[in-house]
């Protein structure tokens, strides 16, 4: 079950910690993007800041739709909230995505379509401001799994 919440969860949490979000021109004009995934699938994000949107739709490698995210943005064209649909286009959950006083995504809350917690993502950091990895927690607080910073530091020798 946590492998698979992991696998499910992971491309979402990494997208959000990856660093800055789209710039939108001061004329408000819709931006499209393209990144293609270790998979072999793709993602198209849709920006519309007159919107204060971002829709991010993904295809698998054979070309198949493989779902879709639709993101309200804030003041700042960062992540405020999201609906995640899959590929079908069924519902799968809501999100609401906290930042700390830096300006960093510390915290997200997956709801489920009545507000119930499903899932909270706590973000860390290393001192110099890095990403460090992240937790995930069920609805009721118990923890799930956590990924593990990089080590900076070499293997000692005996």
């Amino acid at each position: 079950m946590c492998r698979t919440l992991f696998a499910q969860l992971a491309p979402v949490a990494l997208l959000l910690i990856a660093g800055p979000l789209f710039a939108q021109s001061a004329d408000d004009a819709v931006r499209v993007t393209m990144t293609m995934n270790p998979d072999g699938s793709k993602t198209v994000y849709r920006v519309d800041g007159a919107k204060h949107e971002s829709v991010a739709t993904t295809t698998t490698a054979s070309g198949k739709p493989g779902g879709k995210i639709i993101y309200q943005l804030d003041a700042e064209s960062r992540y405020a909230s999201g609906r995640v649909f899959a590929a079908g286009g069924a519902f799968r959950f809501k999100t609401l995505y906290h930042y700390d006083a830096a300006g960093r995504l510390a915290e997200e809350t997956q709801l489920d379509k009545d507000d119930t917690v499903l899932h909270k993502i706590i973000y860390s950091f290393d001192a110099e401001g890095n990403p460090a990895g992240y937790a995930i927690y069920d609805g009721s607080g118990g923890l799930l799994g956590r990924t593990t910073p990089k080590s900076t530091q070499r293997p000692q020798r005996r």
